[in-house]
C-alpha cells in the first residue's frame, strides 16, 4: 500500500513541529525551529525557522519567519527574511513582506506586497527627488475655455 502525502509535506523545509488540523491554539506561537501548522491559531506566530501553513490551517494573527509556504487562510501580515510562496489554495488578508515573493495563479491576497531589500533606499531617494522637484516647480493654473466641439465630444448624454 502506497501512502500519498499532501503537497505541502514535500521537503521544502524540515518540520520540527506540527499543529494538526483538529488543534486550536489560543495565544502566540513562538519557536526557534521550523514547523507545519494545519489547525487554527488565534495569535501571532514568531518562528526563527521556516513555516508551512497547511491547506486546512487558519491563522488569525501576524506571522514572522525565515521562510513560509502558505496553502491555507491567514488573517494577518506575513513577514519573512527570505521567501514567501502563496499557493493557489491560499487566502491571505494582510500584507506580505519578503525578499522573494511568489504568488501562484488562483491565490487570493488582500493586502500590500512589499519586496524587502533595497526598496527602503530606493523609496528614500525617490521621495527626496519628488520633494526637490515640488519645491522647484511653480504651479500655474490657467482657465480653459470650451468650444462647441469640446461639448459635443465630451457629452455623457
Amino acid at each position: 500500500m502506497r501512502v500519498r502525502w499532501p503537497l505541502y509535506n514535500v521537503p521544502f523545509i524540515k518540520t520540527d513541529f506540527l499543529i494538526s488540523a483538529d488543534t486550536v491554539l489560543q495565544g502566540p506561537l513562538q519557536a526557534s525551529c521550523g514547523g507545519c501548522v494545519d489547525g487554527l491559531v488565534k495569535g501571532y506566530i514568531s518562528i526563527a525557522g521556516n513555516i508551512i501553513i497547511g491547506a486546512k490551517a487558519e491563522i488569525i494573527g501576524d506571522i514572522t519567519a525565515k521562510a513560509a509556504k502558505v496553502f491555507g487562510r491567514v488573517h494577518g501580515n506575513i513577514t519573512c527574511e527570505d521567501i514567501v510562496i502563496v499557493h493557489n489554495s491560499a487566502h491571505v488578508k494582510g500584507d506580505i513582506k519578503a525578499k522573494i515573493i511568489e504568488v501562484k495563479e488562483g491565490a487570493h491576497v488582500e493586502g500590500v506586497i512589499i519586496k524587502l531589500g533595497e526598496e527602503n533606499e530606493i523609496n528614500r531617494n525617490t521621495q527626496d527627488d519628488l520633494a526637490e522637484s515640488a519645491e522647484a516647480t511653480e504651479l500655474v493654473i490657467e482657465p480653459v475655455r470650451s468650444t462647441d466641439k469640446d461639448k459635443d465630444a465630451t457629452a455623457w448624454f
